[in-house]
């Protein structure tokens, strides 16, 4: 059933031009009943074929531009944050495991796989001198990594990667580290008054001394260098808010803009911005109970997805958020908030090729989804600890084929109805959402995305076996006030349904176990 579906999905994807060996067809988002008859001609053609087409949602991606035609918006008090954050989806990435040669030689790989997916962001783990998240310190970079030590040689291979991300419209997340630099760090040596002491016995290092105002001074300046010289668009600030507190990063952030830089700042933790921050890595940083830089975050598993969006339950700086059995139900004023899927921090096995896991909590809601690179197909987690030096095993994408194209269709869905999917309005409890009501609400709340004329409807089945779904559309909470409307499943590209409110109230589908129905519901002209 899976295999049959996840078929459909690949060969009905609207939109787009689907080539098989021997035929090229077009498929037109209004052609559905066209689309349903070439899927029953096709499908056992398209099923006995050893190799089957992949989707490829490298034209959907927005386009990158240079900083001098990128807009600032207002996304909070004292902020301004460019204009493509609203489309992003980043992906995290580690070069010494996920390149081909262990340096940025061998990224490209990397960068076409995110283009083919639709990923427009890539978040770097620390490429300073190594290790890792330990390091010597901003100002270097790791010649492990880079192929070289000569410094100049360094920034130019780094620069070049960047100028490919750019070539395929991906932004590129630097990771910055806060809290210190590993013992072996020369910069111990040579400013010794710059640190306040051992930092935890496993991080093997020194801890800034924030106080310290030529530290300050010295780091907010290294930041810009660093972003001047690397084209960055984006900082992930490691730590941060925690140790650096803000001021570092506001003075640096005011120093690019002075450039004409438009640089996107990201906490780790949540944080109360205080005009520095654009949005949070770890928007959730408690998922019942587990600390959200650990274990991958399922928290809309368990907890009702609208609810929390509506409320701000648990969105908010750290303090805010769950604490000695107290849950913050008063956050949720900013405008962004990532869902962070996963990340290097976790410290157990990473979910299953879970589809409503992934897209259902992630990719269909009002956050940027972030996650670690092979999450997409199932990679295995076999490493003790950290996730960071996980291996990549790309040879693994195509054994789970099935599951990475259902993924990316779902991003192609997202893309094509970015209207309704980065919509982010500046206090993200307005967001574009409401309940779907089905006969399972035993299951997954369902929810709808909608804006305008046009509503995309999400509805999980959780449950282990096939299920029959009636599905209310809920015409006033959308804001829908025409005469007639359709029924789409977006899966299939089949026409479900056509009528006035009154006539289709509701609709009836069928959702295999583990799978997403995604309906669109859509004013007649």
């Amino acid at each position: 059933m899976i295999k049959s579906i996840c078929m459909s999905m690949i060969f009905a994807a609207s939109l787009v031009t689907i080539v098989f060996t021997g035929c090229s067809i077009s498929s037109k988002e209004n052609d559905s009943q066209s689309t349903g008859k070439i899927l029953e001609q096709h499908a056992e053609k398209l099923q006995n074929q050893a190799e089957y087409n992949k989707i490829n949602n490298s034209l959907l991606m927005p386009l990158w531009a240079e900083d001098s035609h990128v807009n600032l918006e207002a996304s909070g008090k004292d902020i301004s944050t460019p204009d493509w954050v609203k489309s992003l989806i980043i992906v995290e990435v580690n070069i010494a495991t996920a390149s081909s040669d262990k340096t940025f030689y061998g990224m490209p790989k990397v960068l076409d796989h995110l283009a083919e997916m639709g990923v427009n962001g890539i978040w770097l783990t620390p490429i300073n001198e190594k290790p890792h998240y330990g390091n010597y310190g901003i100002h270097t970079l790791n010649h492990e990594l880079t192929g070289t030590d000569d410094s100049s040689k360094q920034w130019a291979i780094v620069r070049n990667f960047v100028n490919e991300a750019h070539k395929r419209n991906i932004r590129v997340f630097f990771d910055v580290v806060s809290w210190g630099v590993t013992k072996q760090a020369p910069l111990y040596v040579d400013k010794p008054e710059w640190f306040s002491g051992p930092a935890k016995p496993e991080w093997n290092g020194w801890l800034w001394n924030w106080k310290n105002p030529e530290l300050c001074e010295w780091f907010s300046s290294r930041l810009v260098e660093f972003a001047l010289m690397t084209g960055a668009d984006g900082i992930r600030c490691d730590c941060a808010p925690g140790y650096a507190g803000y001021e570092p990063y506001r003075t640096a952030k005011k120093r690019l803009l002075s450039f004409g830089r438009k640089v996107v700042f990201i906490s780790e933790h949540p944080s109360e911005r205080r005009g520095v921050f654009d949005f949070d890595q770890l928007s959730f940083m408690y998922d019942d109970g587990n600390t959200g830089t650990r274990f991958p975050c399922r928290i809309f598993m368990s907890k009702n997805i609208v609810d929390i969006i509506k409320s701000g339950e648990q969105l908010g700086s750290v303090d805010s958020q769950q604490r000695n059995d107290k849950i913050n139900v008063n956050g949720g004023k900013e405008r962004f908030y990532s869902f962070p899927l996963s990340c290097h921090d976790n410290r157990s096995p990473r979910p299953a090729t879970n589809l409503i896991e992934f897209a259902y909590q992630a990719l269909f809601s009002p956050f940027i989804p972030i996650w670690y690179l092979g999450e997409e197909w199932g990679n295995p987690y076999v490493v003790n600890g950290w996730s960071w030096p996980n291996p990549v095993n790309w040879d693994l994408r195509d054994s789970n084929r099935e599951f990475f194209e259902q993924i990316k269709l779902m991003i192609r869905i997202r893309r094509q109805y970015s209207h309704i999917f980065e919509y982010f309005p500046s206090d993200h409890k307005n967001s574009n959402i409401a309940k779907i009501q089905t006969n399972h609400p035993e299951l997954l709340q369902a929810y709808v995305r909608f804006l305008g004329n046009i509503a995309i409807i999400i509805v999980p089945n959780n449950s282990r076996t096939e299920q029959q779904f009636q599905i209310t559309i809920p015409y006033a909470e959308m804001n829908f006030h025409g005469k007639n409307y359709t029924a789409e499943d977006l899966i299939t590209g089949k026409l479900i349904s056509s009528g006035t409110p009154e006539t289709m109230l509701n609709f009836k589908a069928s959702i295999p176990s583990g799978q997403l129905g995604i309906y669109k519901v859509m004013e007649k002209p």
